[in-house]
């Protein structure tokens, strides 16, 4: 098994972990995947990395809508340029570096009301990330609330990928794009967060492979 195959089953697994065991979780690396005509015309214009990453997540996607008996239809996009999924259907997709990650659910009464991932590959990002962070950090405390995660990275990189997993999770009920700085992550019995000052109800996790953080948020019914 080469490093990069090993990754991909890493960050499966930490998704398994996290999503219900009857989800649809598949990591792949990121390359020229065939998709819809209907999907292709959403990057037609945009950089050929790009329409691979786009390619990827909408190839992992139609096969977790095919696990889960639902037609292989195209996956559109939202005015978030979010991915627009089925009816009864939670998902959320995830790239960076050369892998990406998505996961599917069916949508439940008792359970998730949505979900987001956000993988980034650290060393291609931490420094970068460090250098933006008075873009996306609300308060210093945050820095103290992400670390008591007990994770080895860096904590400006924790925060930025967990306000990313936030804005997928949420993007079903934004109206528009959202500064960074409106999420304020903060720790009371756990580890939380809120918008413009509004608490959501969600699980905040993560998890590492050698050069990966994955973040995941799960929005609570």
């Amino acid at each position: 098994m080469t490093a990069l195959n090993r990754e991909i089953k890493q960050i499966e697994s930490s998704l398994q972990q996290w999503f219900s065991n009857k989800a649809f979780v598949k990591a792949a690396m990121v390359m020229d995947y065939p998709i819809l005509p209907e999907e292709q015309v959403l990057v037609a214009n945009a950089i050929s990395r790009r329409q691979q990453e786009f390619a990827t997540g909408r190839w992992l996607s139609r096969k977790g809508l095919q696990y889960f008996g639902l037609p292989d239809e195209p996956i559109k996009m939202g005015k978030l340029r979010n991915p627009v999924w089925p009816e009864s259907i939670i998902g959320t997709i995830s790239h960076d570096g050369e892998i990406c990650a998505v996961a599917l659910m069916r949508e439940q009464k008792q359970m998730e009301k949505n979900i987001g991932v956000d993988l980034i590959h650290l060393s291609q990002r931490t420094d970068k990330i460090n250098n933006l962070i008075s873009m996306f950090m609300a308060n210093a405390d945050e820095l103290s609330a992400v670390t008591t995660l007990n994770m080895t990275v860096d904590p400006a990189v924790l925060l930025f990928s967990i306000k990313e997993s936030v804005i997928k999770a949420m993007s079903f009920q934004l109206d528009d794009f959202i500064d960074m700085r409106q999420i304020e992550i903060y720790r009371t019995d756990k580890l939380r967060f809120r918008i413009s000052g509004d608490s959501i109800n969600a699980d905040i996790l993560a998890a590492t492979t050698d050069n990966y953080l994955a973040t995941a948020i799960k929005v609570r019914k």
